[in-house]
């Protein structure tokens, strides 16, 4: 049940509420199916309980949603502009109408089975995060760090993935049919059974093995001779112009008709 307390405070503002979170750090409020359409710019929702939770017509720019249960939550048609969602849990949320993650922190996110297609999720950061079998169709992810990202079986069909930093994500069995890779840097990723089909490669950094090393607390250097696998993907129709694929795993691959013309 949820503590009327909790979303009654909520309601009477950012202000009162995040004095009450910095007053009282160690309690979680529980907000589980709770409905809410309000400006909470700037609001801090961080380890709040808001699993399946209704969010709809709300404003979170730059919002604290830091390791937040968001298991199951529906958002339709919010702002989520510059928020911080690292290590939140969105798994088997629904995200309908205009979403806007542009800018925002993803890293370390639970995103499994979630369906964000069409979203907007530009400059996003996902660094390693967990994204298996997502939806993203259509979803504009220009310039999003997915680096190591799990993309395992994810939609990506028609995607906007321009300039996106996909070192070391994990694409295994991804549909990447018509997506836009353009000048992404894809080295050390893992697109074995992918369906990479009419997507468009031009431009992308995949020759060569990243230098990891350390990041943050991760020591990824084992990773630094990995090089990217596309073993039985489908690029039937792919546009391949200025790619080098000198140091591409290619076993099985399929590529009865790319485009390499420059």
């Amino acid at each position: 049940m949820v503590d009327v307390d909790y979303l009654t405070l909520l309601e009477s503002g950012v202000e009162a509420w995040n004095y009450w979170r910095e007053k009282n750090p160690e309690i979680k409020p529980n907000l589980s199916y709770v409905e809410l359409s309000a400006n909470l710019d700037n609001v801090n929702l961080s380890h709040v309980n808001l699993r399946c939770a209704k969010i709809y017509f709300a404003e979170l720019q730059n919002a604290n949603l830091t390791n937040a249960d968001l298991r199951g939550t529906d958002f339709t048609i919010v702002d989520l502009s510059g928020a911080d969602l690292s290590h939140a849990d969105l798994s088997d949320g629904l995200f309908l109408g205009s979403v806007e993650f542009s800018g925002a922190n993803l890293s370390g996110v639970n995103l499994t089975r979630a369906d964000l297609g069409t979203c907007v999720i530009s400059h996003g950061l996902f660094f390693r995060a967990s994204l298996s079998g997502v939806n993203l169709s259509h979803a504009n992810l220009n310039q999003a760090s997915l680096r190591f990202a799990d993309l395992n079986g994810a939609n990506l069909c028609g995607a906007n993935l321009s300039g996106a930093d996909l070192c070391g994500a994990d694409l295994r069995e991804a549909n990447l049919f018509g997506a836009d890779l353009s000048k992404a840097d894809l080295r050390g990723a893992d697109f074995s059974d992918a369906n990479l089909a009419y997507a468009n490669l031009s431009g992308a950094k995949l020759a060569g093995a990243p230098n990891f090393g350390n990041l943050g607390i991760y020591d990824l250097s084992y990773l630094n001779d990995r090089r990217v696998n596309l073993s039985n993907a489908n690029l039937n129709g792919a546009n391949l112009s200025e790619v080098d694929l000198t140091d591409a795993i290619l076993t099985s691959v399929k590529v009865p008709d790319i485009r390499v013309q420059n």
